[in-house]
């Protein structure tokens, strides 16, 4: 099973105020992910670490039917999206507000990209993330 790690743009969206009102939030689908696999959130600019450990609970949401979350957004005019748009939804596990997931730690910790999309995570990385879950 695959653990992923996400960007989340604080000046794009209000993930903290969403999490707390849904208990989950919907991306667009654009990576192979499955249910039960475990995303990792990591907030960009002024925060840049990760905040949230989230699990897939449901893949290939068609946009009729994906929760509209624009209440929380904080763009001046909303994304489109294309008919053929899918979504999955990541809902909440646990919140860490620890700056041991910053990114200067997480680089000393096997972190060899810097965080500008999805990736895979494993290895020395995962195994440290997940130490800061408890």
């Amino acid at each position: 099973m695959a653990t992923w790690i996400f960007i989340a743009n604080p000046n794009q969206f209000q993930m903290a105020k969403c999490l707390l009102e849904c208990g989950f939030v919907e991306y667009f689908q654009r990576n192979k992910v499955c249910v039960n696999y475990i995303v990792y959130l990591y907030s960009t600019a002024p925060i840049k670490r990760i905040e949230y450990k989230m699990i897939v609970e449901k893949t290939n949401i068609p946009l009729k039917d994906a929760y509209n979350d624009r209440r929380f957004s904080l763009l001046a005019k909303p994304r489109s999206h294309e008919q053929s748009d899918l979504f999955f939804r990541l809902r909440f596990l646990k919140a860490a507000t620890t700056p041991k997931l910053g990114l200067d730690e997480l680089r000393k910790h096997g972190l060899n990209s810097s965080m500008q999309g999805p990736m895979k995570v494993e290895g020395e990385l995962l195994d440290y993330i997940d130490s800061q879950f408890y």
